[in-house]
Parts: C-alpha cells; structure tokens; sequence
C-alpha cells in the first residue's frame, strides 16, 4: 500500500499549502475527481471550483493544472487559491455580479481575450462562494 500523497499547492505568489494526506478532489476541466495514494502519474487541468485536501482542508482556487509524478507527489499549480474559511462571501458575490454584468453585454459576439478573462473573474468568484458554501457545512 503506498504511502499519503505529497501535495503541494502552488501560485505564482508562492506556496499556498505543501502537506500530506490520504486524498485530494479537484475541480477537473472534464469534471471533479479524487486522486488516492498510489495514482498513476498523470497532468490535467483545472477549472476554478474547490479543491479539497485530505477531506477537511478546502481552498477556493483558479484555473490550473494538476500533476501526479511517478513518486506519486501532487503539484497543483494555479492561478488563484485562498483557503475557504478565508473567503470575504460579501466581496465574492459582488464580484461575481460585476463579472456576470460585464459578460451579458457581450450577447452573440464573438469571444476574444477580454471574453475569457471576464470568465475567468467570474469563475474565480464562483469558486470563493462555492468554497465558503461547503466550508460552512
């Protein structure tokens, strides 16, 4: 049986969380799944949503990538990552309505640079809320 999973959670401002436990669930572009000690090496990215360390630990975190090495450590490099029980809700959610206003103007046209970084704060904000949410329960 191997050993907990060496998780390290990064972005580009430094460290976030460098820990050891016995699972990680991650919000996968293809959907959520959970990786357990002995995975087979993989790399995959991230949409924002919630990651959870060890089923206690909970970060909000941005898009990124995941990546399982053949020892079987996790590097979880993200744009954004903020621990849940940290989440300012109030800010978070007029965030989100910011972000959501400035996409509704853009109806049918096409979706260029200044589209996907809208998206992008609007996903971050979503992953905030939705970290406080499942923190608090």
């Amino acid at each position: 049986m191997a050993g907990p999973l060496a998780i390290n959670l990064v972005t580009p401002r430094g460290v976030v969380a460098h820990t050891d436990a016995g699972s990680v669930q991650a919000p996968g572009e293809l959907g959520e799944f959970e990786l357990l000690p002995g995975h087979v090496p993989m790399l995959t990215a991230l949409k924002a949503g919630v990651l959870t360390i060890g089923g206690k630990d909970r970060y909000a975190v941005a898009t990124g990538y995941l990546r399982v090495d053949p020892t079987g450590a996790v590097e979880i490099l993200v744009e954004q990552a903020m621990l849940a029980k940290d989440v300012d809700t109030a800010a978070a959610t007029k965030d989100l309505q910011a972000a959501e206003a400035d996409l509704a103007k853009w109806g049918d046209k096409p979706q260029d640079g200044d589209f996907a970084n809208l998206s992008a704060r609007a996903g971050w904000a979503r992953a905030r809320l939705d970290a406080a949410a499942r923190a608090a329960h």
